[in-house]
């Protein structure tokens, strides 16, 4: 999924809503969003959410 994409169905979901990340079968609050620049020529950049480490 590259960032349009998420921002498009971003858009369709309610202001309000909590944003989760699931993994290992749980649930965590997106804490955070970072962007990684690609060290190699013809990769694309990534972005990086993270959780919170309390959850």
């Amino acid at each position: 999924m590259t960032v349009a994409q998420l921002i498009e169905r971003l858009r369709e979901m309610p202001g309000e809503a909590v944003v989760l990340l699931e993994g290992d079968g749980a649930f965590a609050r997106v804490a955070g969003v970072a962007l990684e620049k690609s060290v190699t020529e013809g990769l694309p950049d990534e972005v990086i959410l993270s959780t919170d480490a309390e959850e």
